[in-house]
């Protein structure tokens, strides 16, 4: 098979199936073998690399843009970083005009900037985004080369074909230093010792007993990152208007939402001011506060200046309080969303100390508290409610498992689940990390249905039947 051929194929499946550090290892060493690249812990650096121009993606500063680069960003995004000369910027960082790999121009080095560099290598370019040039294209180099933020918002450069972005002061991927409401909250509640719903054979038949879980959760998926992101920002950020289309059931802003926040589905590389389907959830930690503030359907206008959405609600940390009876919230169940995310920092650490948030794709006219808001036109008792709790038998063995997945099945024994919107069935929510390995937490798609049951927290709340 020509080269060209196999890079668009390895690109193709790259598309498809998220890379996480195991598959991006290996993906490097197809490179380094497709290409006959290079097979000492150094990359060759030619004399050009001190020519006064460079072709956008020259990672190694060789004076071209070639599979020795498609390596080096792979390598780096794994965490195996190769050493470079010291005229030549560090790899994983983002620097300007893509000298570090950052070929897409949205201040990270991703797999998509990985793939931007095999499809020129291959000889099938992809388009550049918008105020962003060519793969390959020659650019002036700038004196001295000045890395980014790696927590933020990238910090802004001043090259002609690149839009400055303001910095903000928030960072994501770590915990905030609030509790995420207190230790007898329903969120945090141990309910291994609950019994067993007089329902939950039929809860689950209406569901499927045949199907297994997915991580709603990752790195990148179909060009965007997986899952619901989230910032934490401290008591000095600037408070912004917001108006809402259930303005009856939201709670009023201003709300401390940056201009440059990452929304739910974001692609990679494009402003949160495009527009694209989902959710597009906004979640905002206050940690000097200790409030959360979420948004659903989130649309910057001005450039951030106010927003508009469908709904929103705040949330004190420190409050066991629910939204009132009927009431919707960021999400279909009247619940908090960041309270039941799986997250990177929390896996690694050994121990997720609350229930998580997943989805069915029907649900009944009703709902059990913390939810407060059903979204179903259905009045069939066998559908679960919006707040039913589904918990991992204490039978069910997950040490086959990943490390990473057997944190996630210790949380569904102790913690449980908590039915929160109707979408995918058996969809665990979680927050996208560029740390997580796909192959790893994948392991999830393993776990059936069958190894869970719905525990009794009390009986559903009909309002609409």
């Amino acid at each position: 098979m020509p080269e060209n051929q196999r890079f668009l194929r390895n690109l193709q499946y790259t598309r498809a199936y998220p890379a996480g550090r195991g598959a991006l290892i290996r993906l490097a060493q197809y490179v380094a073998s497709a290409l006959i690249l290079v097979a000492a812990a150094a990359i060759v650096v030619s004399d050009s690399a001190a020519d006064a121009s460079a072709p956008r993606g020259d990672v190694n500063c060789s004076g071209t843009t070639d599979g020795h680069d498609a390596l080096g960003t792979l390598l780096a995004i794994a965490g195996e970083v190769l050493p470079l000369p010291e005229e030549c910027t560090p790899l994983g960082h983002a620097t300007v005009e893509g000298v570090g790999g950052d070929v897409n121009c949205d201040g990270y080095i991703t797999v998509d900037d990985t793939m931007r560099i095999v499809a020129y290598v291959a000889g099938a370019p992809m388009p550049p985004p918008q105020n962003c040039s060519q793969v390959g294209s020659l650019y002036q180099k700038p004196p001295t080369p000045t890395p980014t933020a790696t927590l933020g918002a990238p910090t802004p450069t001043t090259t002609p074909n690149h839009t400055p972005t303001p910095q903000s002061d928030w960072v994501t991927g770590v915990e905030p230093e609030c509790d995420i409401f207190p230790e007898d909250n329903p969120w945090n509640t141990d309910i291994s010792q609950l019994p067993v719903h007089a329902n939950s054979a039929n809860y689950l038949a209406s569901i499927g007993t045949s199907g297994d879980l997915h991580p709603d959760f990752g790195t990148i998926w179909d060009g965007a990152p997986i899952g619901i992101p989230y910032v934490i920002v401290d008591g000095n950020q600037p408070q912004v208007p917001v108006s809402f289309y259930y303005d009856e059931e939201s709670d009023p802003g201003p709300y401390p939402i940056p201009n440059d926040v990452p929304v739910e589905g974001q692609p990679v590389g494009q402003p949160n001011t495009a527009n694209w389907g989902g959710d597009r959830h906004v979640l905002v930690v206050d940690d000097d506060n200790c409030l959360l503030y979420e948004t659903f359907d989130s649309r910057p206008v001005n450039g951030g200046q106010s927003w508009t959405a469908g709904s929103g609600a705040v949330w004190d940390l420190n409050s066991n309080a629910l939204r009132p009876e009927t009431w919707t919230s960021a999400d279909a169940a009247g619940l908090p969303i960041f309270a039941g995310l799986v997250r990177y920092s929390e896996v690694q650490s050994g121990v997720i100390g609350h229930a998580l948030r997943f989805t069915v794709s029907d649900t009944q006219m009703a709902y059990i508290h913390p939810a407060t808001h059903y979204a179903s036109d259905i009045n069939d008792a066998n559908y679960p409610p919006m707040g039913a709790r589904f918990r991992m038998k204490a039978n069910y063995d997950c040490s086959w498992a990943t490390t990473e997945v057997q944190v996630i099945c210790a949380a569904m024994k102790k913690y449980g689940m908590i039915v929160a919107d109707n979408g995918a069935d058996w969809y665990i929510s979680g927050a996208p990390d560029s740390r997580w390995d796909d192959d790893r937490i994948g392991d999830l798609k393993d776990v059936p249905s069958s190894a869970f049951e719905v525990v009794d927290t009390g009986e559903p709340i009909h309002t609409g039947y």
